[in-house]
């Protein structure tokens, strides 16, 4: 039978990892690598004594059911990392943050955009009653009542 010394020692050291692991549940960290065929990406935590890269971690996507949706992490992405047990072994990546070097794609309050990838942009502003389209110079936009195109060049092919 352990005497009461052991037993202080014991608890002072399960006391110890529950913190470490209450500490590790959820991280902030920049995405490194993407396999994108996988659903997995790399992340790089610096909350730690040192910069870790974590190993290949899932992402979470909005739906996987019947309707599905693919929205890979990109490099220098900066994003939320979550483990239910504060073990990187069951870890995901739950979403992204906005950073300086990524930031907000707009700053309007009644302005929704649902995509903004290089020169591409889809936003729905004004209480739903605006949707634009934009790639580069040219763009759809849509309201309740019409469709207005603008392009330096049309071609209606």
């Amino acid at each position: 039978m352990a005497g009461l010394p052991e037993i202080i020692d014991d608890l002072r050291r399960r006391v110890s990892e529950l913190e470490r692991r209450q500490r590790s549940q959820s991280r902030t960290g920049v995405v490194t690598e993407v396999d994108a065929g996988n659903g997995l990406a790399r992340v790089k935590l610096q909350d730690g004594e040192a910069p870790f890269v974590t190993g290949w971690i899932p992402w979470e996507e909005p739906a996987a059911g019947a309707n599905k949706t693919h929205l890979p992490p990109s490099v220098g992405q900066q994003v939320k990392v979550f483990s239910e047990s504060g073990d990187l072994h069951d870890a995901s990546i739950q979403g992204s943050l906005n950073s300086d070097a990524n930031g907000r794609p707009s700053g309007a309050g009644d302005e929704y955009v649902l995509l903004n990838v290089g020169a591409a942009k889809i936003s729905v502003s004004g209480g739903g009653a605006t949707m634009v389209l934009q790639v580069g110079s040219s763009s759809v936009t849509v309201t309740d009542g019409g469709v207005s195109v603008n392009s330096p060049q049309i071609n209606l092919n």
